[in-house]
């Protein structure tokens, strides 16, 4: 025999044993009775809990679109933009027109009065500030609300003058306010 048959011999004898050690192996691992899988119970068990989570999540979930859109407006209005306006107005001595409006901020105004020292653009994006509905900010100056200054609002979601309003003048709602 030479010494190819006999290393040939060892590795089929060897690579039986393997198969016959992981069959046995196999066996004592899933071999935990006769069951396979799940019962009914069990899965519905699963699906009821799933179930109860998701009606406890979903409704703390849904209405942050919305939230975070006002969130987002009155930045806008109280940081943002209310800066920009008191720069305009620290260099030119008063706030651009309801004419000029938000304008003013990124385009010198030609109409009266004119800017006495207008050092802008005072907006990084030179053009008209949109809200989170993609509608163009309100500008009022003097305002109705901040008689001393400008009224700066958003209509809201609804778009239309009334109960959604988000303005400067500390208060969410027009209504509220007055308006």
């Amino acid at each position: 025999m030479s010494r190819l048959d006999y290393t040939w011999g060892l590795k089929t004898q060897d690579s039986r044993l393997k198969r016959k050690n992981r069959s046995s192996l196999g066996s004592r691992v899933s071999g935990f009775g006769s069951t396979q899988g799940f019962t009914l119970v069990e899965i519905m068990l699963v699906v009821i809990i799933i179930g109860i989570l998701a009606a406890m999540v979903i409704p703390n979930i849904a209405g942050r679109g919305e939230q975070a859109r006002v969130s987002a407006a009155r930045a806008d209005i109280d940081a943002n933009l209310t800066s920009a306006l008191d720069l305009y107005e620290l260099d030119n001595g008063q706030y651009p027109t309801t004419e000029q409006g938000l304008r003013a901020l990124f385009e010198k105004p030609a109409s009266a009065p004119e800017p006495i020292s207008w050092n802008g653009p005072y907006l990084k994006k030179k053009r008209t500030p949109l809200d989170p509905w993609g509608r163009e900010y309100r500008y009022v100056s003097p305002g109705i609300h901040n008689t001393e200054e400008f009224d700066l609002f958003s209509y809201g979601q609804d778009g239309v003058e009334g109960k959604d309003d988000i303005g400067n003048w500390g208060s969410d709602s027009a209504d509220e306010a007055g308006r």
